[in-house]
């Protein structure tokens, strides 16, 4: 990039990944405990993650639950492994909501369409197609990690199932 951009270009460039990579994190910090809170209080977490702090009005249990998970992820993880984790994790429902407009259009053509889906159907099939590459790409590069990311998911669907067997959510 040196040869390229020169100094003051690999300059710049370090300092629009920097940025970059702390809005993605607080938007993650700001995100993920209202996550937990929300699946906890439809009964798919601890009932305890649930609780709102007294003074502040905060998810207290949950925002502590996602800042000690994110310490345990950078202690085992350099930050480019937990960088393709995080999209790993994330891209491949991106893929699912989008392969969701086919089916619904399928399944319920009779739901009103406020928004139309640019290029439809051809431009979210490149998306899936693009997600699924992303995916294989990861499969072929590190199939350890990748396929540990992957059953940590994979675990959640029977929890899922079970809770709403069970009755235990709303």
């Amino acid at each position: 990039m040196q040869a390229i951009l020169g100094p003051l270009g690999v300059a710049l460039v370090s300092v629009v990944v920097t940025i970059s990579t702390f809005g993605a994190l607080m938007s993650v910090m700001l995100t993920a405990p209202r996550v937990f809170f929300a699946m906890a209080d439809d009964g798919l977490l601890f009932r305890r993650v649930a609780a709102v702090h007294p003074r502040y009005g905060t998810p207290h249990v949950a925002i502590a639950l996602a800042a000690g998970l994110g310490v345990a992820f950078v202690l085992a993880r350099t930050f480019e492994q937990l960088a393709d984790t995080f999209v790993l994790s994330i891209w491949p429902f991106y893929g699912l909501a989008v392969a969701g407009l086919y089916r619904l259009r399928r399944t319920r053509p009779e739901l009103p369409r406020p928004y139309r889906v640019p290029g439809y159907p051809v431009l979210p099939a490149v998306f899936v197609a693009a997600v699924t590459g992303l995916v294989a790409n990861a499969l072929v590069r590190d199939p350890l990690w990748t396929g540990v990311t992957f059953l940590v998911i994979l675990t959640g669907v029977p929890v899922y199932y079970t809770a709403f067997r069970s009755g235990r959510s709303r």
